[in-house]
């Protein structure tokens, strides 16, 4: 079952969060979950299964994506499912959700992205009718 997320999912949530966003703060997650449960351009997914949370899915709608060529465009912000649950179609699952909330919301594309060195996760997003549009690395510089 695929089901939006609500606060009572916070503690699970965190934990997800904590498995695709490493470098992040517990206080960095906290408050964003504080902004994914009241902004209406974002949604979160939950998969469940067994009784149990199994996995998320973080959707936004973003006015620009690389690759894409109209606005909004829905973004798949991030993914996961707990290991013992992977292999039963529940990322396909999680990803047909935000599909759904994505057209809602007068998408007609999608994006997503990876690492570069994340091979694993390019033929996961290959795997669920993704394709890749370029690669790029991207820079930044401080202004003083």
């Amino acid at each position: 079952m695929i089901r939006e997320a609500t606060e009572k999912d916070r503690p699970v949530w965190m934990e997800l969060r904590r498995l695709v966003y490493t470098d992040c703060t517990d206080a960095f997650h906290h408050e964003d979950i504080n902004i994914w449960l009241r902004d209406p351009d974002k949604e979160c997914f939950m998969a469940e299964m067994d009784g149990a949370v199994a996995g998320f899915l973080e959707a936004s709608l973003r006015n620009v994506v690389d690759g894409c060529l109209s606005s909004p465009v829905g973004y798949v912000e991030g993914i996961c499912v707990f290991p013992q649950f992977r292999g039963r179609g529940i990322s396909r699952a999680l990803i047909s959700a935000a599909e759904q909330w994505m057209k809602k919301k007068g998408c007609t594309e999608m994006g997503s992205d990876a690492e570069l060195q994340n091979e694993e996760a390019i033929r996961y997003h290959r795997a669920l009718g993704f394709e890749e549009s370029y690669r790029v690395v991207q820079f930044r510089k401080n202004l003083k």
